[in-house]
């Protein structure tokens, strides 16, 4: 299963890093990180915690994955934050990812948040994606 959590994540790493619109707004390279370094500077990108639940068919096993994708942003208002969430949101909604050592059946958006960090200079946005895959 291990190996399947990861590659899901490594597919939806891949089309972020690659698109030229999310590189627009988050820096190119663009700044996605699984743990966010100490000097990094915003905005960024963050993929998050994952959550896993059983998707077998008669036939085949396979996993229904709850993706956590973090926006981060300084900038004063909320636009920077919600243009990285629509990238995001346009680039992995039904969306065909290629999950090396499974069978991709598919990725779509379940939720969005936005909120203010208590630092008050923060603002971060979540978004929710479901990515299911077979073996």
């Amino acid at each position: 299963m291990s190996a399947s959590l990861f590659a899901a994540q490594e597919a939806v790493f891949g089309v972020l890093s690659a698109s030229a619109s999310l590189q627009a707004l988050i820096g190119n390279p663009p700044r996605i990180y699984d743990v966010v370094p100490p000097d990094a500077q915003f905005p960024y990108v963050t993929l998050g915690d994952v959550t896993v639940r059983d998707f077998d068919t008669k036939d085949r096993t396979g996993f229904e994955q709850t993706l956590l994708l973090h926006a981060w942003s300084r900038y004063r208002g909320r636009k920077e934050v919600k243009n990285i969430l629509q990238t995001a949101y346009d680039l992995l909604h039904r969306a065909v990812l290629s999950v090396s050592g499974a069978d991709f059946v598919s990725c779509q958006f379940l939720s969005c948040a936005l909120g203010a960090e208590n630092d008050g200079l923060t603002l971060h946005g979540v978004m929710r994606f479901r990515v299911v895959v077979q073996h």
